[in-house]
C-alpha cells in the first residue's frame, strides 16, 4: 500500500455508522474515510491485509472492563501495532422513530453491554431489553421497522444518522462511563500518528506490550521488577489465555515511558532477560482528556 495522502486515508472500525467506535475513529482521523466492519476479526484482517490504512478499536471500558476479543486479536496479529489513543465518554440515548413518545416505548434494542449499562433506567421505566448485534445496528433496525413501541439504545450520533428522535438522553447508570480506544496500523508509521489532531497527541509517551513468563516460581514478580527498578509507572496489567496450551497465559501490560528513552529501554531489556518472550504492541501519546461524543 502506498503511503496514504490526506484524501486517501481509510480507517476501519467495528460496527455500523453511528457506533461509538466510529466516533472515536472520526476524532482520531477527522480527514479519513471511515469503513465499518461487522466483527473485530474482520477489522484486524482488513489492517493485516492492507485493505485499510488503520483501524480504531476499543480496548477497555471504565466499568465493563477489557474488551477481551480485541486483546486476543492483538495476540493473533503480531504485525499490528498501536499508534494512537483516545478516551470517549459513553452517553446512551433512547432513540425512537419520529412521532414516538417515551410513554409508548415498551421495548428497546441494543448490544448486551449497552443494555446492562442502562439497566437501572430501563427497569425504572419498565422497558424490556432486546439483545441486538451492536447498538448502531439496533438503531438502524428500529428506523427500518418504524414501530413506535420499540426504541434503540445508542449514541446521539446514531440517532442523527438513522433519522431517529432522542426520547431520553444520558440514561447510563454510571455517568463517568468512558471507553479507551486505540488506533492500530500494520507498522509503527510516524507519519500516520501525525495525522491525529495535535490536541490529541500532547500526552506523555505510553507503551503497551504482551509477554509470557517462564514456567518457574516467582516469574510474574520477576517480570514486574524491572519497571519498579526503573521508576516506571504501570497503568494496566492483565492476564489472558495464550491459547497455545490449556492453562497457559500471557500478560498484557501498559506503562508510562518510551523504549527510546534509556530507563524504559533498559527495563525492557531486563524484562526480555527473565521472560519466555516479549512483544511491544506500540508506543504512542497517552490520552489526556475525555472526548465528548457528538
Amino acid at each position: 500500500m502506498d503511503r496514504p495522502t490526506a484524501t486517501s486515508l481509510t480507517v476501519a472500525y467495528q460496527g455500523m455508522a453511528g457506533a461509538f467506535s466510529e466516533a472515536a475513529a472520526a476524532a482520531l482521523f477527522p480527514e479519513a474515510r471511515l469503513e465499518g466492519q461487522r466483527t473485530f476479526a474482520e477489522v484486524f484482517s482488513a489492517v493485516a491485509e492492507r485493505r485499510v490504512d488503520a483501524a480504531v478499536v476499543p480496548l477497555e471500558n471504565s466499568h465493563a472492563g477489557s474488551v477481551v476479543e480485541v486483546y486476543d486479536q492483538l495476540l493473533q496479529h503480531r504485525t499490528v501495532t498501536m499508534v494512537a489513543e483516545a478516551m470517549v465518554r459513553v452517553r446512551y440515548c433512547l432513540l425512537g422513530v419520529p412521532g414516538a413518545t417515551l410513554a409508548q416505548i415498551t421495548a428497546v434494542r441494543s448490544h448486551p453491554q449497552s443494555l446492562s449499562q442502562c439497566d437501572e433506567w430501563l427497569r425504572a421505566h419498565r422497558i424490556e431489553p432486546i439483545v441486538a448485534f451492536d447498538n448502531a445496528g439496533a438503531a438502524a433496525e428500529v428506523a427500518a421497522a418504524k414501530d413506535r413501541s420499540v426504541a434503540g439504545l445508542a449514541s446521539r450520533r446514531a440517532g442523527r444518522h438513522y433519522g431517529l428522535a432522542v426520547l431520553a438522553d444520558a440514561i447510563e447508570t454510571a455517568k463517568d462511563n468512558v471507553t479507551r480506544f486505540v488506533a492500530i496500523a500494520l507498522e509503527p508509521d510516524g507519519s500516520l500518528a501525525l495525522r491525529v489532531p495535535a490536541a490529541l497527541r500532547t500526552g506523555p509517551r505510553k507503551t503497551s506490550l504482551v509477554y509470557a513468563t517462564r514456567n518457574e516460581p516467582g516469574a510474574l514478580t520477576g517480570s514486574l521488577a524491572p519497571f519498579a527498578a526503573a521508576g516506571l509507572q504501570l497503568t494496566k496489567i492483565e492476564s489472558r489465555p495464550s491459547k497455545a496450551a490449556p492453562w497457559d497465559y500471557v500478560f498484557y501490560l501498559d506503562f508510562e515511558g518510551d523504549p527510546e528513552v534509556r530507563q524504559a529501554g533498559e527495563a525492557l531489556d531486563r524484562l526480555r532477560a527473565v521472560c519466555a518472550w516479549v512483544q511491544v504492541l506500540g508506543t504512542y501519546a497517552a490520552a489526556t482528556k475525555v472526548l465528548e461524543p457528538d
